[in-house]
């Protein structure tokens, strides 16, 4: 697939810095304008359409938050990145409330700015693979990018409404085997043999689900498939398929020959640092398709949002800006029901039930959850958590989470 070629406007007054973002656009086959001013920027916007503005927000007399708002007021609305010096979550907040797609804090690398730019080119699958900046959603998209061009096989574990159904297609349409059919396997139908030996992606729909004859069925159609060679398989399944492989409830040989490559989607309450920019990223596509103007939530209520649970994940969020596109800009408004915890935080109990295991599930969700609220500031998770310094660094170790930190 050839990428596309997007009509980019790059402003900041910093002339030396808007060059060299231009030039490494173009090194891209991007076309590239450049503005130095806000008030010109805002002038081009009205006289061309373009695709992306990259702006820098402190500039004067006109900032940045002016020309994000003649972006998304334009016809049709321009998606915007944000580049800032003065990265606060103010700032953040109210780029995002404006409709910005993205907010990078200076120093940015051209790696940055290259793999933002490369995740809004149009494909088959969508816009973006994630929508948020958080250290989970940029951790997510780093190995998603990492094993989309390889043939491994793959096995995408989330939750209900987290996206494993768009992260599986946008891995086929970003993969080698792109110019290849996706074939969805169904529990319980046959796969046509022809259409499995032309297909580029095999996709295997919660395969956790599948009764154990289909699971039978589909080892055997597995077995019959050559490493390396298309198709490739990738498999969506909720975050408990090892505890049901390790119970018996999945057949352990099926779960072993999908954990090949385990990309695993965090749930909207490990990251809620990301809820405005996927509103908003919602709010746009919702408004464009509608063809009406999205509204915006106040600074109050995304804080207020915030303190949701989202226990429907990103669906949720995309179902509540449909609501206020529809209704109006009073849903955002909307019931807040704090978290309860994971699914399953108190599960009945039964036979093969491992109370170690559930626990140890139940302390890694909190000290995911510490690490996002304190962007991985240790003595802050420590006075957070209530934990000594040490016995928080074994317990960050033992989950694997000591990187992150």
């Amino acid at each position: 697939m050839s990428p596309a070629r997007l009509d980019v406007l790059v402003v900041d007054d910093n002339k030396t810095a808007a060059e060299a973002v231009a030039a490494l656009l173009r090194r891209e086959d991007h076309q590239v304008d450049v503005c130095y001013d806000g008030q010109t920027a805002i002038e081009r916007l009205a006289s061309k359409p373009y695709d992306l503005v990259l702006t820098d927000l402190r500039m004067e007399p006109v900032d940045g938050l002016e020309v994000v708002r003649a972006a998304r007021a334009a016809d049709p609305p321009v998606e915007v990145m944000v580049f800032t010096a003065f990265g606060s979550v103010e700032v953040a907040v109210e780029a995002m409330r404006l409709g910005a797609l993205d907010f990078l804090t200076k120093p940015v690398t051209a790696d940055q700015i290259l793999r933002r730019v490369r995740e809004l080119r149009p494909s088959p699958a969508g816009e973006l693979v994630v929508v948020g900046t958080s250290e989970a959603s940029n951790r997510l998209r780093d190995e998603a990018t990492a094993v989309a061009r390889v043939r491994s096989t793959v096995l995408i574990t989330g939750e209900p409404g987290t996206g494993r159904r768009h992260l599986a297609r946008w891995l086929h349409a970003h993969g080698s085997d792109a110019d290849r059919p996706l074939l969805t396997a169904r529990p319980g139908q046959p796969l046509d043999e022809a259409r499995l030996a032309d297909a580029g992606t095999l996709l295997l729909p919660n395969v956790d689900a599948w009764t154990p004859d289909s699971q039978a069925h589909l080892l055997r159609t597995l077995e019959t498939l050559e490493a390396g060679q298309p198709p490739r398989v990738v498999a969506t399944a909720s975050p408990d398929i090892g505890v049901m492989a390790a119970r018996g409830s999945i057949a352990p040989e099926l779960y072993f020959r999908l954990a090949v490559l385990v990309l695993r989607i965090p749930p909207l309450r490990e990251r809620p640092g990301d809820l405005a920019a996927l509103l908003s990223h919602f709010l746009n596509v919702t408004a464009t398709a509608f063809g009406k103007v999205a509204p915006r939530p106040t600074r109050d209520q995304i804080e207020r949002l915030g303190s949701h649970g989202w226990p429907g994940n990103v669906r949720e969020v995309a179902n509540l800006a449909e609501r206020a596109v529809v209704l109006g800009p009073e849903v955002f408004d909307m019931e807040i029901k704090p978290p309860a915890g994971p699914p399953g935080t108190i599960p009945p109990l039964a036979e093969g039930f491992n109370l170690t295991e559930h626990l140890e599930e139940i302390e890694r969700v909190l000290l995911v959850r510490a690490i996002e609220q304190t962007g991985g500031d240790r003595p802050a998770m420590s006075r957070l958590l209530g934990l000594e310094r040490n016995t928080l660094r074994y317990k960050l170790n033992k989950y694997d989470l000591l990187d992150r930190t």
